[in-house]
């Protein structure tokens, strides 16, 4: 348990809330920098995300026996998946919290736009408190790997969930703070090996040879909480909750080739639309053939 009202806390605190903050910005540019910017990349991403032979989004509803009464997203952001999981009929009410105020006040804006009942509210994930028995489904996209006192935040979430209620993690899982395996750089390595020199030209004009680990503290001084005890998530959910049900969604080497060259597979390029093809389905074998771990997944749980 971090000691919540220490000067060193609460200042990492802060330079995460405006980190996020200011990421809006990047978001309505939809700027193509990240992996699953890449509409081709994301499309494959989103089909390994099925359950009962459908997209999550809607497919959890089979396993609760019918739409949740309410909702909760941890690390709710804009609140986009909340707004999904209403307009789908996954949800009939939704709530959710985060961290910065200017992603709340963008997910409230989205609430109203679909005139969803809930609120969204600001709080830090890793002090929250929820209503025992309050939320038949629970759920966290993409922000659960920045959340630090994890035994704590699942503690909360085994208490807020109702008897038929389920915890749905659609997270990255891999290595904490992005330290790669020997393994991931020495298959991306090769790969890159094989990339046309236009498609691995990087910003500064150098051509992507590799991808290294990046040290701790540079990770930290760009997000305090970026992957901050990640590689531990998938542990910790077998042992708070029961699996119902868990899908390897990949990125372990896509992750990696693709950072600071992804601008180069342009979706109107026939050659790079083969390439991102073909990459996926290499990563696909090795993860599917369990060579490599899976470091996305998604982890669906209920009370034990």
């Amino acid at each position: 348990m971090t000691e919540p009202n220490s000067p060193e806390y609460l200042q990492r605190l802060s330079t995460e809330s405006r980190k996020w903050g200011d990421h809006l910005a990047r978001e309505a540019a939809q700027e193509v920098i990240a992996w699953l910017d890449h509409p081709t990349i994301n499309a494959h991403y989103g089909a390994r995300t099925g359950i009962d032979g459908a997209p999550w989004r809607s497919g959890i509803v089979r396993r609760l026996g019918g739409p949740a009464e309410r909702s909760m997203e941890l690390g709710c952001g804009s609140g986009l998946l909340s707004q999904q999981l209403f307009m789908l009929g996954t949800t009939r009410e939704v709530e959710g919290v985060d961290l910065s105020a200017e992603r709340v006040a963008q997910a409230e804006a989205r609430r109203a736009e679909v005139a969803a009942p809930g609120r969204f509210f600001v709080s830090d994930v890793n002090r929250v408190r929820l209503e025992a028995g309050r939320y038949d489904l629970i759920v966290s996209a993409h922000s659960f790997h920045h959340f630090l006192d994890l035994e704590d935040v699942m503690t909360e979430v085994l208490a807020g969930l109702t008897p038929r209620g389920l915890f749905v993690l659609e997270e990255y899982v891999g290595p904490t703070q992005f330290q790669w395996t020997v393994a991931q750089m020495e298959i991306v390595k090769g790969l890159l090996a094989l990339v046309p020199e236009r498609y691995r030209r990087l910003s500064w004009g150098a051509l992507k040879t590799e991808e290294g680990r990046p040290a701790p503290e540079a990770v930290a001084a760009e997000s305090p909480f970026e992957s901050i005890r990640s590689a531990e998530i998938g542990p910790l959910f077998e042992h708070y909750f029961d699996i119902v049900h868990r899908g390897n969604l990949g990125g372990t080497i896509q992750h990696l080739l693709y950072n600071g060259i992804l601008g180069n597979f342009k979706s109107d390029d026939p050659e790079a639309e083969r390439l991102v093809r073909a990459i996926y389905e290499v990563e696909d074998v090795f993860i599917d053939s369990k060579i490599l771990p899976s470091d996305f997944q998604l982890l669906v749980g209920r009370r034990p």
